[in-house]
């Protein structure tokens, strides 16, 4: 089995073997760099290459994981990767864990310089094992993710241009990757079988955009692809999962023959009730989890819940509980009241999941066990302000009061970012206006001053860019926003682009003095 990398990326190579769970070797080349990639039951254990700079004594070297003079000794010694560990263990530079967690990042850091070739050959032979330890697992749904990230929008495109292929939720167990604010909107985006087409249209997102998005979210796995283009033969398939199957057999034991029937092993349990198929089961669901008092009981969890445990729960609630899933059986106030129901859910999550948002939250709330009230209070809702004659505020309709709230903390999220830009906390800031972006998506400056965190690490100019492209699509008549753009095209050397988006914001405004002061500053500098 081989081909051309030009034809069938690297990134769907791994989904399809990963997907087959084969085992073997997938070698590749390009010029004078050769490189293979080892999979065990369809996962990646090992990554390897010819390159000099990612041997392991460069990664640890790289890394500070061990003395100089120690490391300089074994290294003089040559030998195989698999030896030079193997001395650093023996001689006590690193117990066996830590040769493992570098092992991993060595493959790791090999993945992600190999899923960048656009050009090359690779073949793939299933009857190869890696030598030596396999121990080292790098998470290779997170480096796939990561690697549609830098894709130009229509590279990525073009790997999704079947407008009629249909995308569902994965029902595989989800895999450890940390989603941008874009790509958890456009995962949420789809509660069944939806046409890609379809997605593109209800994202309100740029077409491009959400096509990255989409295509990310099903090379990890979390969402499933109905017409993935298929590299390996399937004869080949077959005779390569025959081979697993053999192998595997000598290693079980055969169970003894019974002299009557077997009794049937009983059903697990299953983690919840299924899945009412009324839609005004789930639509008083919703409502009622809109109604609690605190994230968790948004969520249905207890506040010693784990990160995973958090991410298992907000995707099974979107698989069922999401808004276009009822768009047909419902009128426009009681979607209204959906839509502000699942922002809930969709908040709720979304402070949960992040370390510091969660601690923050968790420090507002009455220790466990005060009443509902308390509850209430501590968490921003049920509070009255008085009015002439002493009455209370009438309270607004829970739809509205709940989207108000959506709004709000959007706008609190937008201001603490824009606080940590100026301080230029950078990682703060990216939480923050991402998280002003998933909840308010319609918000062009929410997606201008995102993608200006964005662009501060080069590592996500791709995302920047569609940040900014974003904005200029909700508000195109702001030339500020093609400012932001042409900075980011002049910071990596793109000139023209850069004059052009210029050019355009001087047409919006003529007196613009930051868009005119680049633009006598590129040409300057012609």
């Amino acid at each position: 089995m081989n081909g051309q990398l030009s034809e069938h990326p690297l990134g769907e190579l791994i989904r399809e073997i990963s997907e087959a769970r084969l085992p073997g070797a997938l070698r590749l080349a390009h010029e004078r760099v050769k490189a293979v990639v080892y999979f065990d039951a369809g996962r990646v254990v090992a990554a390897l290459t010819n390159l000099r700079a990612y041997r392991l004594v460069e990664i640890l070297r790289r890394g500070g994981a061990v003395a100089p003079e120690r490391l300089e000794a074994v290294a003089a010694e040559g030998g195989s990767d698999e030896a030079v560990g193997a001395a650093l263990v023996g001689a006590g530079a690193l117990d066996a864990d830590g040769l493992t967690k570098w092992r991993e990042r060595q493959s790791a850091e090999v993945l992600r310089a190999l899923l960048r070739w656009e050009e090359g050959e690779w073949s793939f032979d299933p009857r190869v094992r890696p030598a030596g330890d396999t121990a080292a697992r790098p998470n290779t749904p997170q480096l796939l993710v990561e690697s549609v990230r830098l894709l130009a929008p229509d590279a990525a495109a073009r790997r999704l241009a079947d407008a009629d292929d249909v995308l569902s939720p994965s029902d595989a167990p989800a895999p450890d990757v940390q989603l941008l604010p874009t790509e958890a909107f456009v995962l949420s985006r789809v509660a069944g079988p939806t046409r890609v087409s379809e997605l593109v249209a209800v994202s309100g997102l740029p077409e491009a955009e959400t096509l990255r998005a989409a295509y990310a979210l099903a090379l990890c796995g979390l969402l499933a692809r109905e017409r993935w283009p298929r590299a390996l033969r399937p004869e080949a398939l077959r005779a390569a999962a025959a081979r697993r199957d053999a192998e595997a057999a000598p290693a079980q034991t055969p169970a003894p023959a019974p002299t009557e029937p077997a009794a049937p092993e009983p059903e697990p349990q299953a983690e919840a009730a299924a899945e009412p198929d009324d839609p005004r089961t789930l639509i008083e669901e919703l409502f009622e989890r809109g109604r609690k008092a605190t994230h968790y009981e948004v969520l249905g969890l207890a506040r010693s819940a784990k990160p995973e445990e958090v991410k298992r729960v907000y995707y099974a609630l979107a698989r069922r509980l999401h808004p276009d899933r009822f768009r047909r059986d419902t009128d426009e106030p009681i979607r209204r009241q959906i839509d502000a129901a699942f922002a809930k859910i969709t908040q709720a999550y979304e402070v949960l999941k992040d370390s510091r948002l969660r601690a923050a939250y968790d420090m507002k709330l009455p220790p466990p066990g005060a009443d509902a009230g308390a509850r209430r209070v501590a968490a921003g809702e049920g509070v009255k302000s008085e009015r002439g004659g002493g009455q209370p505020e009438e309270p607004a309709s829970p739809a509205l009061s709940r989207e108000s709230a959506q709004l709000a903390r959007a706008e609190e999220a937008f201001q603490q970012g824009l606080a940590a830009l100026q301080k230029n906390n950078v990682a703060l800031a990216r939480r923050s206006l991402g998280e002003a972006a998933l909840l308010g998506p319609r918000q062009a400056r929410y997606r201008a001053y995102y993608g200006r965190a964005l662009a501060r690490d080069k590592n996500s100019r791709r995302q920047a860019e569609a940040e900014f492209q974003a904005a200029i699509t909700l508000d195109a008549k702001n030339p500020s926003y093609r400012v932001m753009l042409a900075e980011l095209y002049q910071e990596h050397g793109l000139r023209r682009r850069a004059e052009g988006e210029l050019e355009r914001a001087l047409q919006l405004d003529p007196t613009h003095a930051a868009a005119r002061l680049l633009l006598e500053q590129l040409r300057a500098g012609k």
